[in-house]
């Protein structure tokens, strides 16, 4: 039989207001920086949206969508697969294999906070990975229009972005 475990208290869904929201995700202060968004999707166990990113350098980052900042993910996402799809259909004109997914990348303008992501493997072994989470994101749609989503993060002034786009 298991030990009986106190529940935690979280905040029922009403109560929790933006900053108290945006103080917990994003601790470390915002910042603005470009990633190249992929078509790899996911979730995380609060059911938050995540996407592939990689960032100037070219490391492998999760892009995170969390809170009330999830229903603003779905013009990113098919933006994202309409370039997944366009690749696919090029491809299989030319008759070609169709091409790694990590090519096809969405330059975003993106406005967050990093944290550091540590996992632990079967054997102990330590593994690091890059979160970003995103309060506001802007890129160009299909069409050619500067897109702009997301919401300012509400936080502390001394925290804040101090770009001028995204004021």
């Amino acid at each position: 039989m298991l030990p009986k475990i106190p529940r935690i208290e979280r905040r029922a869904r009403g109560k929790i207001t933006p900053e108290y929201e945006d103080s917990g995700l994003f601790k470390g202060g915002i910042v603005q920086v470009q990633l190249a968004l992929v078509p790899v999707f996911g979730a995380t166990s609060r059911g938050d949206c995540t996407a592939r990113a990689f960032n100037a350098e070219g490391t492998d980052v999760t892009v995170i969508f969390a809170g009330r900042r999830r229903p603003h993910f779905q013009p990113l996402y098919s933006q994202l697969r309409y370039m997944y799809a366009q690749a696919q259909q090029a491809d299989a004109l030319r008759g070609a294999k169709m091409r790694d997914v990590n090519s096809i990348q969405l330059p975003v303008q993106c406005e967050g906070a990093w944290r550091a992501r540590i996992e632990r493997d079967e054997r102990g072994q330590e593994t690091r990975s890059m979160q970003f989470m995103v309060a506001r994101w802007g890129f160009q749609g299909h069409d050619g229009r500067t897109l702009n989503y997301g919401t300012a993060a509400r936080l502390p002034k001394s925290k804040r972005c101090k770009d001028p786009m995204f004021q």
